[in-house]
């Protein structure tokens, strides 16, 4: 009797192990998805809209923005912690193997978002003789008003990992009763308190990139549909 019970728990527990899997992966996002762009091509007619759709989407995943510079077409945005794999209803995952180093590791995402012309590209250096290469850091690019700007746009998105750890801990081999904390004197401060989590960047989230852009992407196709039916009504 012993023996037949085991022998049933032990063909059950493949499949609740899977049932588990499968569960957690649709709840983060989808272990597999289809190909994202790494790019979103737009016209400048709907740049508003995007830069609106831009900030919409940012808001839904829990980072809203800081920094809104129409003219530049920059937006920054509030970082997020990211959630553990014991919050599942929350969003910030994009995969399982996220899930599982957001409860390993105290970690949280940032976003920005960048509108350039699809045909600027960086000028030749300007600088002494010897240096080569185009100027990566637009020093020397004109300044675009894309609140006024007529062609084709490219929107694309960073998301950067960041994660938290205590400055000062001195963690023992053996015990974590003996983990003690070094003591920095006030000056090396210049008399400002010592901030108890320090965050650094550790990778940046592809997956998240793609999702944003293509959030945006449905907005805007819903914007356009609408349009479309509106027009079509009168």
């Amino acid at each position: 009797m012993h023996s037949r019970r085991a022998s049933q728990a032990f063909v059950l527990t493949p499949r609740l192990v899977g049932a588990i899997v499968a569960a957690s992966c649709a709840l983060v996002g989808g272990c597999g998805s289809a190909p994202r762009p790494d790019v979103l091509h737009i016209d400048s007619s709907v740049y508003h809209a995007a830069f609106d759709a831009a900030m919409d989407a940012a808001r839904r995943n829990g980072m809203p923005p800081t920094l809104r510079d129409r003219r530049r077409g920059v937006i920054e945005t509030e970082p997020s912690i990211a959630p553990s794999i014991f919050e599942p209803w929350r969003r910030g995952n994009t995969s399982l193997g996220q899930a599982l180093e957001s409860t390993i590791a105290f970690q949280r995402r940032r976003a920005r978002f960048e509108f350039v012309a699809a045909d600027d590209h960086p000028p030749p250096p300007a600088g002494p003789p010897g240096v080569s290469g185009p100027d990566l850091l637009g020093a020397n690019e004109p300044q675009i008003d894309l609140s006024e700007y007529h062609g084709d746009l490219e929107l694309r998105v960073w998301v950067f990992v960041e994660r938290a750890y205590s400055p000062g801990i001195r963690r023992n081999t053996w015990t974590r009763r003996k983990t003690t904390r070094t003591t920095i004197a006030p000056a090396e401060l210049d008399g400002e308190p010592l901030p108890s989590l320090w965050w650094t960047p550790v990778s940046r989230d592809a997956a998240a990139e793609r999702q944003l852009l293509v959030a945006i992407d449905r907005n805007l196709t819903r914007q356009a549909r609408r349009q479309g039916e509106s027009s079509a009504g009168r």
